[in-house]
């Protein structure tokens, strides 16, 4: 998230899903690995992973961890389920995001931009992108059973830079995604254990405000 409105990679580009990369060209310096990426999220599906999201603040020489359980299902439907921090939630149905934090029992609630104005690594982790306007892959590093993809923001005013997105070589699957952000911290976000659901409830994706919570509704 670039704020506690938003997800973890806070979010997160995670499991880049329905991207329109079927125009990748393969011959490119990214190669297979670009198109098998292409090939892993050419359709939507319900999935359910363990996250961890590690930020280095290198200027206040802080180290930020957290992690737990990420439902993603079409339609950009999320559910964030902390482990650490113990009881923090963070939920959007597709239209509206709401971040629950247990310490202060402070709720968070926001609509979420459809486009550009909304984070780049949400509208990835939602399909809500067009990557080969909006990214380019200057290269790839194969490494044991993994691929790492370097890419490269087209737009101006990005926040985020030097996007690094480690892949599964047999399958195109997200492992884990880098960057820093415009404050030059270093954040990551990786996936391990996804699995499909068959069947995922609409009421997982909402969240009711626990009596006597503080509510705080952004634009």
């Amino acid at each position: 998230m670039t704020s506690r409105l938003h997800y973890p990679p806070a979010v997160a580009l995670v499991c880049l899903l329905v991207l329109p990369l079927a125009g990748a060209d393969p011959s490119g310096p990214c190669g297979e690995a670009w198109a098998r990426l292409a090939q892993a999220y050419a359709h939507m599906a319900p999935m359910r992973a363990h996250f961890r999201h590690i930020l280095i603040a290198k200027t206040l020489n802080q180290t930020e961890v957290e992690e737990g359980t990420v439902t993603i299902a079409p339609g950009g439907r999320m559910r964030w389920e902390y482990a650490q921090p113990a009881g923090k939630l963070a939920v959007a149905d597709g239209k509206t995001s709401t971040l629950y934090l247990p310490e202060g029992r402070e709720v968070f609630i926001q609509k979420l931009v459809d486009g550009p104005g909304e984070t780049l690594l949400f509208r990835l982790l939602s399909g809500r992108v067009n990557l080969e306007q909006e990214m380019a892959c200057d290269g790839v590093a194969i490494r044991g059973g993994e691929a790492v993809l370097s890419l490269r923001l087209l737009g101006f005013g990005a926040d985020v830079r030097e996007v690094e997105v480690t892949t599964a070589v047999s399958t195109g699957l997200v492992l884990q995604v880098k960057y820093h952000d415009a404050l030059g911290n270093e954040v990551s976000l990786s996936l391990e254990g996804a699995k499909p659901l068959s069947e995922v409830p609409d009421t997982l994706f909402t969240f009711k405000p626990p009596e006597g919570a503080r509510v705080f509704r952004g634009d």
